[in-house]
């Protein structure tokens, strides 16, 4: 049996080993093993934190198949410069900003998104505070509705803390497009949980 990560001339497979569950391995042992480049151990490494890592990677997606060419190459990623992961910090904060640059990186590689630029330092008052109204998991399963930029920035900013500045580095866009971009998505996110219960939409609100 072979599991497959990468994708173009960076995939590969790697074998699965019979012995692998004979021992269960700490994280940091599965770090130690990757670092010196042991297929065995890279496969119990992507087994472990697979999971997290989707559910991170679907997040800038419209489809699993999309995540999961995200994923594989974040994986790729994190073996190409494991040695470079520092192992008294935590594994999955470093993972997880390798997963969401390697979304970025794909967004900006494919041109997947337009940038407005009538809107640019347009401030929108009055934004409905999404938690006071919706469960994180409702977000998540709404968020496949919002136009590919507004879901990035939507993550970006709410999900994984960035600025506003920060996401205008990110993805060469001005602050102000950021803030009015998030404004949007929160509404459209407000109107689509109102319609799925069946009840009326007020932007006022």
């Amino acid at each position: 049996m072979y599991f497959w990560i990468g994708s173009g001339k960076h995939s590969t497979t790697i074998k699965n080993h019979r012995y692998l569950a004979k021992k269960e391995y700490t994280d940091k042992e599965l770090i130690k093993g990757c670092c010196k480049g042991n297929l065995r151990f890279q496969e119990l490494l992507y087994r472990r934190f697979y999971a997290f890592a989707m559910s991170v990677c679907i997040r800038y997606t419209t489809s699993r198949d999309d995540a999961l060419e995200i994923l594989n190459d974040g994986f790729m990623k994190v073996f190409d410069n494991i040695s470079k992961y520092d192992q008294e910090r935590p594994f999955k904060s470093w993972f997880r900003k390798i997963l969401v640059n390697t979304a970025l990186d794909r967004f900006r590689a494919g041109k997947r998104f337009r940038i407005s630029t009538d809107i640019e330092e347009v401030e929108v008052a009055g934004e409905p505070e999404l938690n006071r109204w919706m469960e994180a998991e409702e977000i998540l399963l709404l968020l496949s509705g919002l136009p590919e930029l507004y879901r990035v920035i939507f993550n970006l900013h709410e999900v994984e803390g960035y600025s506003h500045e920060e996401i205008a580095g990110m993805l060469d866009i001005a602050p102000g497009t950021s803030r009015s971009h998030l404004s949007r998505a929160r509404m459209m996110l407000r109107r689509s949980y109102m319609e799925k219960l069946n009840k009326p939409y007020n932007e006022a609100i």
